[in-house]
């Protein structure tokens, strides 16, 4: 497993699937991999947000749901809660979550933070997810 910090702080993280039953110090772990949904993570507030990260555009229900899911990691960083967002390797699902949150809390255009994500996870090379946050 791997993660790396996106803003100053150790407050967002973005990252690979995390194992089970493995301490790290976060509070809250968001699963965005849908192949990756069930392990128990005791300790964790876990947000489970399936996707898939291999083709076509999001529906419109996937969308809803990935910018709910940006504002609830938002909101949780506001609380100074640690969150780390995953997906299996830790670039597109996961991208786009922290990209719209990025964007929501430190209000930067959308393209500043896709370029943060590409810079530091060498994510969003899914277009669909790149396309969300830049906006």
């Amino acid at each position: 497993m791997s993660y790396t910090y996106l803003m100053p702080g150790p407050w967002l993280a973005q990252g690979s699937a995390p194992p089970a039953h493995v301490v790290i110090p976060f509070d809250v772990i968001v699963l965005a991999a849908m192949e990756y949904q069930n392990p128990e993570l005791p300790g964790y507030h876990v947000i489970r947000v399936p996707l898939d990260d291999s083709g076509p555009p999001p529906n419109a229900l996937d969308r809803r749901r990935i910018r709910h899911t940006a504002r609830e990691i938002a909101d949780r960083v506001r609380w100074r809660e640690r969150v780390l967002v995953t997906c299996m390797q830790g670039r597109n699902r996961s991208g786009v979550l922290a990209g719209l949150a990025i964007r929501d809390l430190l209000g930067i255009p959308g393209a500043e933070a896709a370029r943060r994500i590409r810079l530091a996870r060498n994510g969003l090379s899914n277009p669909y997810f790149h396309a969300m946050v830049v906006g």
